[in-house]
């Protein structure tokens, strides 16, 4: 931007800010440029009781020429190729006004052409603030007005000097305001041009940025979906024959090393499908491509249905297993996803709690008729810093113990991303050394009523 004239160096840059700030200011520009005939026409009542013999020349001046100018420029305004135009014009409609002035002051006697001055200072004012000239045209403008006032009260209609040097010291005072006035109103307009540019261009290249990213989202979890049900088929197939030869179905092996290797493969097969599935189902998740299948949800027999599930799991590690329940909730939600969730979240303490250790499920109704379930154990525990990385897909924390134990750390941004889906959350509090506790919250719209606790039905007792 140029020190003195506040004019971009680069031209387009420069025509594109002048047509983007006269379009934001076109309305303004023709209410000032009304409002300025109207002022200007109105003053003729002062020139009916301070002209005589002139006031027929006085008055053609105001409303033959420069009153009809202003209107004729708000008219050409709604041109749509009035922006090539309209500093021009504008200056001229504020050029006509302040020569205006000075013509009435060389044609009439005293007292009229001695306090004409002042509506040149008005017209200084107003050109300067309200009609938005340039500040180059503005400051054209009123040197052109003031020079031609010196030229008539010296020269041509001269003014005593005593009055003359009152008139220009309060006619230089209002031009060097007015110039100022303009000068920094247009630098602060051009500064917000250019950070409106900046954010612009920002907030484009976000968006651009976020477009990429989703779709590179997207095709991840395309690809990842087409892979998991691609390799699920014949995983299947492995497992099922696995279990044929684990089984020993048509007749003995032969060789307990072969019947031993066979169980191998159908424990592998059984984990590698597990992860197929968190995979294909995180992938469609992060695709909105989860369908959530509303139906009425008996917490208390999908936790029980959890816990029965993974009791061995639980009783080969030496992990206890309990619940801390005083009522029960019925959900609005997928049950499916729900008991998905519970497994992946019990399944995940019982792998990183050594032996001896315990797995506690507790829910509880929160103070907005929310329901919160817990799952708390007394493993190895998170360090603070790494909670976000674990609820992050394939996010590990680096660990001896976390190491030994398979996974690809999908079960708790699945978790996250099927509470989510049901307008929860997922909140994880951990402590290195001292165990976790992972909560999954569903909002009270969710809950349909509360049941209390019935000792006699068993949570665990179909678990060896």
């Amino acid at each position: 931007m140029k020190v003195l004239t506040l004019d971009f160096a680069d031209r387009e840059v420069e025509h594109a800010f002048v047509a983007d700030n006269l379009t934001k200011s076109l309305p303004l520009i023709r209410l000032s440029l009304f409002f300025a005939s109207v002022l200007y026409a109105g003053f003729g009542f002062l020139d009916y009781h301070m002209i005589g013999d002139q006031l027929a020349e006085v008055l053609s001046i105001r409303l033959g020429i420069v009153c009809p100018f202003m209107l004729t420029v708000i008219a050409i305004s709604f041109y749509k190729n009035f922006g090539n135009v309209a500093q021009a014009l504008l200056s001229l409609s504020m050029l006509f006004a302040g020569l205006g002035i000075v013509v009435m002051t060389a044609i009439t006697t005293w007292p009229a052409n001695v306090f004409y001055y002042a509506g040149l200072i008005m017209v200084v004012i107003y050109g300067s603030t309200l009609v938005r000239l340039k500040f180059k045209n503005s400051v054209a403008v009123s040197v052109t007005s003031v020079a031609a006032y010196q030229i008539v009260a010296i020269y041509i209609n001269p003014i005593p000097p005593s009055t003359l040097l009152s008139n220009n010291f309060f006619l230089f005072m209002a031009s060097a305001v007015g110039i100022f006035a303009t000068y920094i109103q247009e630098l602060y307009i051009r500064r917000a041009y250019v950070y409106t540019q900046l954010l612009t261009e920002e907030k484009e290249r976000s968006e651009y940025l976020l477009r990429e990213a989703q779709a590179a989202s997207h095709a991840k979890s395309e690809f990842l979906a087409v892979v998991s049900h691609e390799l699920r088929t014949p995983l299947n197939a492995i497992i099922g024959f696995s279990e044929f030869l684990k089984m020993e179905m048509f007749g003995p092996i032969g060789s307990a090393r072969y019947k031993s290797y066979a169980e191998d493969i159908h424990s592998s097969g059984k984990h590698l499908l597990e992860v197929i599935s968190d995979i294909l189902d995180l992938s469609k998740a992060e695709a909105n491509k989860l369908d959530v299948i509303e139906e009425e949800v008996h917490l208390r027999a999908a936790v029980g249905s959890c816990m029965r599930m993974l009791q061995s799991r639980a009783t080969e590690g030496g992990v206890r297993l309990s619940t801390q329940v005083s009522s029960w909730a019925l959900l609005r939600a997928d049950e499916r996803l729900v008991k998905q969730a519970l497994i992946n979240l019990v399944n995940n303490a019982i792998k990183f709690t050594p032996g001896g250790g315990e797995v506690s499920v507790s829910v509880t109704c929160e103070d907005d008729g929310g329901c919160a379930v817990s799952v708390r154990d007394t493993g190895i525990g998170i360090a603070e810093d790494d909670i976000p990385k674990v609820l992050e897909p394939f996010g590990q924390v680096e660990s001896s113990h976390v190491r030994s134990h398979e996974g690809l750390g999908l079960g708790l941004p699945l978790v996250k991303k099927i509470i989510e889906l049901h307008s929860g959350t997922l909140q994880i509090e951990s402590r290195l050394g001292s165990g976790t506790t992972a909560t999954i919250h569903f909002p009270p719209e969710r809950v349909l009523r509360w049941e209390a606790e019935q000792k006699q039905w068993p949570l665990l007792s179909e678990a060896g």
